[in-house]
């Protein structure tokens, strides 16, 4: 369903002296219809900049986005717009979500009535019948986000994306503003939902556990680059990539085992993982490795395993 080709997203900043922060830096992978897609690395390796850029809600330097067979890159705004409802994002806060002076039934109706088609009694059916699917109560209909808790208003978002019928769904962390109690019960929802009507998700997380559960392949990211795509069992069983390792090392955690760097300061040539691999050579500091696939659909960006 998703092809993604060469993807890059690179930001200016300064106004005297120009600097170009390499957020996604020739990305390519593949999504298959009905499959869940991992996305994880640590903070400000560039996860959500893919997920934005995958919906044009900020623009590539370059690359090639096939969507369904749709060069998304190429369409014009009106043409985007139409195909929109098909692709949807979930954003890291709920509460940020949803406009605070409007209730929920409003919420979720808005998206039904931009799309056009029915009259108020089908839209309120409609409305009835997902806040259901979603698991809240009719009562919650009539209530604003500030009187329901973070759970409940994401249950409320999942609702709005589904009420345009969506194919392709990013999620950005929707867990990562939750309670932990509260996490495992829209994380069961969103697998049930996406069994139920048949969707293609980008899966966006830092937390390998959650990613785990989640997906059925996974793709891990450093730096603007994913650096290792295979299975779950691969990926947790048989990883290759050094900074896979370090990841799902029992030993170290995203939080306070690895060092944070700035990606304004990155590396800029040779491999993007030099400074901090424990099998550098000198080589490594001067050439780029390319993706290469080891095993069917288990691809990895290092030339030590190749």
């Amino acid at each position: 369903m998703i092809e993604v080709e060469n993807l890059k997203k690179y930001f200016s900043t300064g106004i005297l002296r120009k600097r170009h922060i390499k957020a996604v830096n020739g990305v390519s992978f593949q999504i298959e219809r009905g499959e869940t897609l991992g996305l994880v690395g640590e903070s400000g390796c560039g996860k959500t900049t893919i997920g934005r850029s995958l919906l044009r809600l900020i623009e590539p330097t370059a690359g090639k986005i096939i969507f369904d067979g749709i060069d998304l890159l190429h369409l014009k705004k009106k043409e985007l717009r139409r195909l929109r409802p098909r692709m949807q994002m979930i954003f890291q806060d709920p509460d940020a979500s949803l406009n605070p002076r409007m209730k929920i039934g409003d919420s979720i109706a808005e998206p039904l009535k931009l799309q056009g088609g029915l009259n108020k009694v089908e839209i309120k059916e409609k409305v009835s019948e997902l806040i259901e699917t979603v698991g809240l109560n009719p009562e919650h209909v009539n209530r604003y986000p500030y009187q329901l808790s973070g759970g409940q208003n994401q249950r409320v978002v999942l609702a709005r994306v589904l009420a345009v019928n969506p194919d392709f769904i990013i999620a950005d962390e929707p867990t990562s503003s939750l309670d932990v109690s509260v996490q495992a019960q829209i994380l069961n929802l969103m697998n049930h939902l996406k069994r139920e009507f048949d969707l293609t998700l980008l899966f966006i997380s830092h937390d390998l556990e959650v990613v785990r559960h989640m997906s059925d392949r996974i793709a891990v990211m450093y730096r603007g680059k994913i650096v290792e795509i295979g299975s779950v069992n691969e990926i947790f069983e048989d990883a290759k990539h050094p900074y896979t390792n370090t990841l799902i090392s029992p030993a170290s955690s995203l939080e306070d085992q690895l060092i944070f760097e700035d990606m304004k300061d990155a590396w800029d040539s040779g491999c993007v993982f030099y400074p901090r691999c424990p099998f550098n050579t000198v080589i490594c500091s001067k050439k780029e490795p390319e993706m290469v696939e080891i095993g069917k659909g288990h691809w990895v960006l290092c030339d030590r395993v190749t």
